[in-house]
């Protein structure tokens, strides 16, 4: 819309179902951005959602968000390291990555994650992915302990690796399993020939900060996102 992307797909996370605002072009004013942007999300049956970076455009986009009540939410930090470094930390619990969406991997990350309420459009998301994405796994004590999805990419065209969609079982945290994840996916990463890891991190989860902080992950950038009001 004008430079604007506007996503929805069923509520499945904050990024699929907010206004990407990467650019402004045409002649719209700020205000009437913001209507039809308002006006797209209630057709779906959501709230509209912005998500925020320095880059965001046009300029004066947050002031007027504000003016207009929407809340803050979910700020969230950008981080990159090297994947040669985040390798080079044995774990100390077995993990393997496939290439293949497992049944063994969807039952911890949908089903008894934070998408089982809408498992099957998270499904849909990763089906997406296809061949770019990497399904690591952790065991403890022979059984599943942890997950984490890792999806092969382009920065400033360039290979990469996103990290996405940890998560550990509370009987496995602190046990290393989260750390045997990381690992894992940086080994792929490497032996793809693969140097450069990012990932994304909610400001107030200081347990997933000091995990990224000790696998040698940097922040890079960060943003935010601004939620309509009830």
């Amino acid at each position: 819309m004008d430079g604007w992307r506007l996503r929805s797909m069923r509520g499945v996370s904050r990024r699929a179902n907010s206004v990407w605002p990467v650019d402004a072009t045409g002649s719209v004013s700020l205000d009437e951005r913001i209507d039809g942007a308002e006006r797209w999300y209630a057709r779906r049956g959501l709230r509209a959602a912005f998500q925020l970076s320095p880059l965001s455009r046009p300029a004066g986009l947050e002031a007027a968000l504000e003016a207009r009540g929407y809340l803050l939410e979910a700020p969230v930090s950008i981080q990159a390291a090297s994947a040669r470094v985040v390798a080079a930390e044995a774990p100390r619990v077995p993990a393997h990555v496939d290439t293949r969406l497992t049944d063994e991997w969807f039952e911890i990350s949908a089903r008894r994650g934070r998408f089982a309420a809408v498992s099957d459009a998270y499904r849909s998301l990763l089906d997406r992915l296809g061949a770019g994405a990497r399904y690591a796994i952790a065991y403890l004590d022979g059984k599943p302990a942890g997950v984490g999805l890792g999806v092969v990419g382009t920065v400033l065209g360039d290979g990469c690796l996103g990290v996405f969609s940890m998560l550990t079982l509370p009987s496995g945290r602190r046990r290393g399993a989260a750390q045997a994840v990381l690992a894992a996916l940086a080994a792929r990463a490497v032996a793809e020939g693969i140097d450069r890891m990012y990932l994304q991190v909610e400001r107030d989860n200081a347990p997933a900060l000091a995990l990224y902080a000790r696998a040698s992950f940097r922040e890079a950038y960060g943003y935010h996102y601004r939620v309509h009001g009830p």
